[in-house]
């Protein structure tokens, strides 16, 4: 377990010995350091990184207050995830107001209840490990995470911001996209840099789900809550605890499903489907919609009130056809990926290909993309050239937007394997469980392939 450390800083020495004997004999767990100088104390600030620092304001008399609010400044500025505590004899509250606007956690007059503070310095404990982890978090899988965004354009490092910007909060996101900008892997991101990456991002798309079905899904249900309901089946909701529901395609959510969830999203609770027990819940929404946000309010596809509810942060992926210039570096990085997952050793596009590839007008967005560049690296293996050449692109003419290349035999596959499923779904009336076992395979494969369609 990691060793937690309190600073207590009092110019009354008489004082910092009291409050050290009580916090021991309160039975506080952490390692306790005093310091009647603020030279002391920022020497054991420095070398102990406390999570919490008890400060009384006062510890020049010939400076008054000013001695306490400086030293406090330096601690909020030195690490920010430490939580202060401003234990003072100076009553008044114009110096907790300011105390509090200069970034302490909590403001006490003395004398003070030692159970009481002791509360106060558990608490500070969890929020400052919290903040440090994330902040661990950021350091270590944030660039990594944010290089996934690829591109230099103007509007994928917006993109890249506004992604960060977005991690760094617990809203409720919606992003906005055509078809294949990579709306799903903008969601991975925030979810991985966000402070509930340790815990999972779960995803669900509607599809042609009816009410009871996508409720279902989402909240679970009892056993005989409806017929065909063999057993008891924990929902995306429960699943989701902690972590985050991406959902796909939200317009596609039947109106009774939006009401229902706007209430968990409000009250963090929920009941399964044939359930009278109600559920707390924890878990962020991130939403994602391909078509006109306004075109679907006006025709009440989407409702105003859960709208607001679920698009606190907005994110817009931006079509490929308006950033051009990110063309070069997602072909290094399609084969890069290539390279590393299919033995491909296609090391690179000539200028000749790079320019066709640039002057069409990409439809499709990244997955067409994607799937051009990947049949193009096969082609030029299997000619045995090291570099992608224009013979091996198979893409409709210039800005013919209506075209769409040559599939690879993988991408003929996959479309079989979705339209198998979207019939065997549309037989089942929505339901996934039923379309999977029509089809012969896991019902995990099924969503699978529903997930790669819109990735």
């Amino acid at each position: 377990m990691k060793q937690l450390h309190v600073l207590l800083v009092d110019y009354d020495g008489d004082a910092l010995c009291s409050m050290t004997r009580a916090l021991k004999a309160a039975g506080l767990q952490a390692g306790l350091h005093a310091a009647a100088k603020a030279e002391t104390a920022t020497e054991i600030f420095n070398r102990t990184a406390p999570q919490v620092v008890v400060l009384d304001l006062c510890l020049v008399p010939a400076q008054g207050v000013e001695s306490g609010f400086s030293l406090l400044r330096d601690f909020v500025e030195a690490d920010n995830s430490c939580r202060v505590i401003v234990l003072t004899g100076h009553s008044g509250i114009e110096h907790g107001v300011r105390a509090l606007n200069c970034g302490a956690a909590s403001f006490l007059e003395k004398p003070v209840e030692i159970e009481h503070l002791k509360a106060l310095i558990n608490d500070g404990f969890s929020q400052a490990e919290l903040r440090r982890s994330y902040r661990r978090l950021q350091e270590g899988q944030g660039p990594e995470a944010a290089a996934l965004i690829v591109g230099s354009s103007a509007k994928t490092q917006e993109l890249r911001n506004e992604i960060l910007d977005a991690a760094r909060s617990n809203q409720p996101v919606l992003i906005t996209g055509e078809t294949g900008t990579g709306k799903g892997l903008c969601a991975q991101v925030v979810h991985k840099l966000s402070f509930r990456a340790a815990h999972a991002l779960v995803r669900y798309q509607p599809y042609f789900g009816t009410a009871d079905m996508v409720s279902s899904d989402l909240f679970g249900h009892v056993k005989g809550a409806f017929t065909g309901a063999l057993d008891h089946r924990r929902g995306l909701l429960s699943e989701a605890h902690l972590g985050t529901l991406f959902l796909d395609e939200v317009d596609e959510l039947p109106l009774e499903t939006q009401v229902s969830l706007l209430g968990v999203l409000q009250d963090k609770k929920f009941r399964a489907v044939g359930s009278n027990q109600e559920l707390s819940v924890n878990f962020r929404l991130i939403s994602a919609c391909n078509r006109n946000i306004g075109e679907s309010l006006e025709s009440g596809k989407l409702r105003q009130d859960f709208f607001h509810r679920i698009a606190q942060a907005v994110l817009h992926v931006s079509p490929l056809r308006e950033r051009i210039e990110d063309i070069p570096q997602l072909c290094e990085h399609i084969l890069g990926r290539l390279r590393e997952n299919e033995q491909v050793c296609v090391f690179g596009v000539e200028d000749q290909a790079l320019e066709l590839l640039c002057a069409y007008g990409w439809p499709g967005n990244v997955r067409e993309l994607e799937g051009v560049v990947e049949g193009a690296a096969f082609r030029a293996q299997c000619a045995g050239r090291a570099k992608i050449v224009r013979e091996d692109l198979r893409i409709g003419a210039p800005a013919a937007y209506g075209n769409v290349g040559e599939e690879s035999f993988k991408e003929k596959v996959e479309r079989y394997k979705l339209t198998l499923v979207k019939e065997a779904l549309r037989v089942a009336e929505g339901n996934q469980v039923q379309a999977a076992k029509k089809l012969g395979i896991e019902r995990s494969s099924l969503r699978r392939i529903l997930a790669r369609a819109d990735s």
